[in-house]
């Protein structure tokens, strides 16, 4: 199809926009350990910017304006000794062809240490009361705003994007929940801006009357207290008369970051009424629609029913650098999809990925991109991949486009390994879009398939390899340890695990106990109590541990929901008859059972390691070490680019 609408040029105040769609920023870890931008930061930006092929407008990764809120490498803009390094940044993203714009945020009382706010109100992140902030406090870090926007001005920025969204600074004094100030900033709409309008005020005034200003915020909070679609539109309309120029649009708020950067498990565009009641309110007011919209012909028809003026893209452009160019040459097969997965949030629960920028799932290439650059391969050779999981397939593809030949055996009738179970579900739709793509990159580039094909060491000589990787993946992990009464075999509760659970496997009875507690149980555990069981979850630790936050909050709603009985701190115990017995506090409890669940992690299958092939032999994925979908993709595709 024809993409008119989102390849028509617009305008943010006086600057013009060679198309609609708009770089929304994200917490890159662009910065160095003492705030300076870095050259994995242009590189970043270099590869979504360039030749005038990429979004019309860029908002680069939040800076701070006082020292008080670094955060996750982010970038400073404190001192006037930061803007050298940020004029690189501008310069780059212009010569690209996108508009330049940063974003300069703070986060308030949702950092550690940072005590106060414009209420005294409890904060869901640490349940800590932070004290009132005085109005010679508001007035200080209004002169860091202002200075902070000069500096943007004086780096070659066309615009500045200011953070009020998320619990962010400036959004606590929008939302009425954590507004309860009694003074000219709290109570109506026209006080809880005024504060805003005065940084913007501010900001033009040491920049320029005509310097760009994008709000980031939400139009409504969807909490008891919060924001109100009609409150959101009022303050809208208040903050474009004080000199908002475009607004990026959220919905929800900190007790619902999930739609702020929605997963694969909610709907995919859950602001969209939102965005449309304001743009229908205010039909004269810049309005970048934001936050899960990936599918480009719903952008298209978002623009053109006039539910918004411009498309903000984010998770879009780390999956694929390319993604504006393929909808402008309407090459959509092309995409490379976000799975909505939301790694690219997981870098403070990743100690392996503490010194480096964001990671994303379907490109290891992200943040690392002058490291990860393919070239044809020097000398071709013969290559046997065992095993077609993710990361098989994703070595199989790298090598293969660079020239080399590749068998890849797969001992099942369909590739995917794991992966199969972790996409399966309606819900689960975006995932199913990387096996896809890394079946279609092996066909494209010419890897011989063999698919129900479980090579010994004998089959895999007989193709004279000069190199073999082993990526034969894990096993689910058994009961070990635990009694079973009267014996495993007369036993009358059933044992299934959870990725067969996952995959269809039929679950006997009406009444089922989920043993762990992470992805795959919490999953096991919502569909089987969706399907009518009587569900019980038992984790010997707390229940979610380690799975992202913005969707372990979802799976805890979905499972509360769905009347999902939780045992967290508590261990199996043994299996009777017709019971589950689980350990805690030093007792034992019985739990009626038909079947029991096991999502108990994998072992890794290192059949084929005992042998020695005579040629180099590279070991990747699970079977090496138990690890999750980005870790598989990355070493398959840094041992392709490696050989």
């Amino acid at each position: 199809m024809a993409f008119e609408h989102l390849f028509t040029p617009g305008k943010i105040g006086k600057l013009d926009i060679p198309n609609r769609f708009i770089q929304s920023p994200v917490q890159s870890r662009g910065g160095d350990d003492d705030g300076y931008v870095t050259s994995e930061l242009i590189a970043f930006h270099r590869a979504r910017s360039h030749d005038g092929k990429g979004p019309g407008l860029v908002i680069a990764q939040q800076s701070y304006a006082w020292p008080a809120v670094r955060l996750a490498r982010g970038l400073a803009l404190w001192d006037d000794k930061y803007i050298e390094k940020m004029a690189a940044l501008a310069s780059a993203i212009r010569k690209g062809g996108s508009r330049a714009v940063l974003q300069l945020g703070g986060s308030g009382s949702r950092l550690a240490g940072i005590e106060m706010a414009p209420s005294p109100v409890i904060g869901s992140w640490n349940m800590k009361r932070p004290r009132e902030i005085s109005r010679e406090e508001m007035m200080h870090y209004l002169r860091c705003y202002a200075e902070a926007g000069r500096r943007v001005y004086e780096a070659g920025f066309e615009g500045i994007s200011l953070h009020g969204s998320a619990g962010k600074y400036m959004c606590q004094f929008l939302s009425p929940w954590s507004n309860r100030r009694t003074d000219e900033f709290g109570g109506s709409a026209k006080n809880r801006v005024r504060y805003v309008n005065m940084i913007i005020s501010a900001i033009k005034e040491r920049t320029s009357a005509d310097f760009p200003v994008i709000l980031r915020m939400p139009c409504a909070e969807h909490t008891e207290g919060g924001l109100t679609i009609e409150q959101g539109i009022e303050q809208i309309s208040l903050l474009s008369e004080g000199g908002v120029d475009a607004f990026l649009l959220s919905t929800g708020g900190q007790e619902s970051l999930w739609s702020d950067c929605p997963p694969y498990c909610v709907p995919e565009i859950p602001g969209l009424e939102d965005f449309s009641a304001v743009k229908k309110a205010l039909p004269d007011v810049a309005v970048i629609a934001n936050c899960g919209i990936h599918d480009p012909v719903k952008a298209e028809h978002i623009l053109a029913a006039g539910q918004a003026d411009f498309i903000g893209i984010c998770r879009p452009l780390l999956a694929d650098p390319d993604y504006v160019d393929k909808v402008r040459r309407n090459r959509l097969e092309d995409i490379r999809p976000c799975l909505r997965c939301n790694n690219c949030q997981t870098w403070e629960a990743r100690p392996a990925l503490a010194g480096r920028g964001m990671c994303c799932t379907v490109n290891p290439a992200l943040m690392v991109e002058e490291s990860m650059t393919p070239h044809p391969a020097c000398a071709l050779k013969s290559i046997v991949v065992a095993g077609g999981g993710l990361a098989g397939m994703s070595a199989a593809a790298t090598l293969a486009e660079r020239g080399h030949r590749v068998i890849l055996h797969e001992k099942s009738g369909e590739l995917g390994g794991q992966w199969l179970a972790a996409s399966a579900g309606e819900d689960k739709r975006p995932f199913r879009t990387l096996t896809a793509g890394l079946v279609r990159r092996m066909e494209k580039a010419g890897v011989d398939i063999r698919l129900n094909s479980a090579p010994d060491k004998n089959a895999i000589l007989s193709e004279k390899p000069d190199v073999v990787i082993l990526a034969t993946g894990a096993h689910p992990r058994d009961l070990s340890g635990v009694d079973i009464l009267p014996s495993p075999e007369q036993n009358g509760i059933a044992r299934l695990f959870g990725i067969d659970v996952l995959r269809g496997a039929r679950v006997p009875g009406r009444k089922a106990v989920v043993v762990g507690g992470r992805y795959i149980g919490m999953e096991c555990a919502v569909r089987l109590a969706e399907q009518g069981y009587e569900t019980s979850l038992v984790e010997m630790n707390e229940i979610g541990r380690g799975v992202i936050l913005r969707i372990r909050g979802i799976m805890f709603r979905r499972m509360m929901e769905a009347g999902v009985r939780l045992f967290p701190s508590s261990s199996v115990f043994r299996l009777t008859r017709h019971q589950v017995e689980i350990a805690h506090g030093g007792s034992v409890f019985p739990i009626d059972a038909d079947a029991v669940i096991l999502a108990i992690g994998t072992v890794p299958d290192k059949s084929l390691q005992e042998h020695d092939f005579g040629v180099p032999t590279h070991v990747i994925g699970d079977c090496r070490r138990i690890g999750d979908a980005r870790d598989a993709v990355a070493q398959g595709t840094e041992l392709g680019l490696l050989l």
